[in-house]
């Protein structure tokens, strides 16, 4: 197996990838990630319909789950003014030139749309699904856009949550303010398949109880609330993606890896 990947340092996942002759980070495998050994193309996740254009769908629904604008029916919203938020830093720019440029490859060699914005509207319609039903307890659901491997870890990290710390690890999309890739991956197995795998952070404002994501402050600040209401705090979410590249696959996305900043906390 050939591998075709940014070099990217990300502490929490220390490495996402086991594979056979692979160029890569050199970094030991996470334990819940699905290896391309074992995978068998997963149940359908979200996808973008035929001939759609601005809307990204879970695939095996009938109707939009989300709109992709602000108040529009279907996802959570977030409570309240959104208070103001600054930057105080900027990216690794060598880890983000590393990714642009697999970014463009995947683009120009295999014909997939992997930075438009409406690629980012779905990613952040699936962070916003999959985090309700982990707050709702509802882990069976995720089973058509997570794979199944990665719903078990999930469930277990669940665990050890009070219920008001598992209803904290829902997310609206109001409250995602900056996505960025952290790993891009390009995998050609034994079997003549082609996968990619997209690492994501979002970062994000979130109500819980505890101290910012230290993540979260080296790019940006919030601003103290003076209305009275609760102070938001800034958190991180890492989710990875895969689909096969194949032509005539399917064009459906599979999440493989979520790390929630709130499940640190608890440890």
């Amino acid at each position: 197996m050939r591998r075709l990947s940014s070099l990217v340092a990300c502490r929490e996942l220390a490495g996402l990838v086991a594979s056979k002759r692979a160029l890569s980070c050199g970094r030991k495998p996470a334990v819940h990630r699905q290896t391309l050994e074992g995978c068998v193309r997963p149940e359908r996740p979200f996808r973008r319909g035929l001939g759609e254009h601005g809307r990204v769908h879970f695939a095996g629904q009938n109707r939009r789950l989300f709109s992709s604008q602000s108040g529009g029916e279907g996802h959570p919203e977030s409570s309240g003014r959104q208070p103001a938020v600054s930057v105080v830093g900027i990216p690794d720019f060598i880890t983000w030139i590393r990714c642009k440029v697999i970014l463009l490859f995947i683009e120009l060699f295999f014909r997939q749309d992997v930075t438009s914005e409406e690629f980012e509207r779905g990613v952040k319609q699936a962070v916003v699904h999959i985090s309700d039903m982990m707050s709702r307890g509802q882990y069976a659901w995720m089973r058509r856009v997570v794979s199944k491997e990665m719903v078990k870890h999930i469930e277990e990290r669940c665990k050890s949550l009070t219920k008001d710390q598992r209803e904290q690890l829902a997310i609206s999309v109001d409250d995602i303010i900056f996505v960025l890739p952290e790993d891009v991956s390009v995998v050609f197995d034994d079997y003549g398949r082609t996968f990619c795998f997209i690492v994501l952070r979002f970062w994000l404002l979130s109500t819980n109880e505890g101290p910012d994501d230290p993540e979260g402050t080296k790019l940006f600040k919030v601003a103290s609330s003076e209305d009275g209401s609760p102070q938001k705090k800034l958190a991180t979410v890492v989710y990875e993606f895969q689909r096969e590249l194949r032509r005539g696959a399917s064009p459906d996305w599979m999440v493989t890896t979520v790390w929630h900043w709130h499940w640190k906390q608890s440890e």
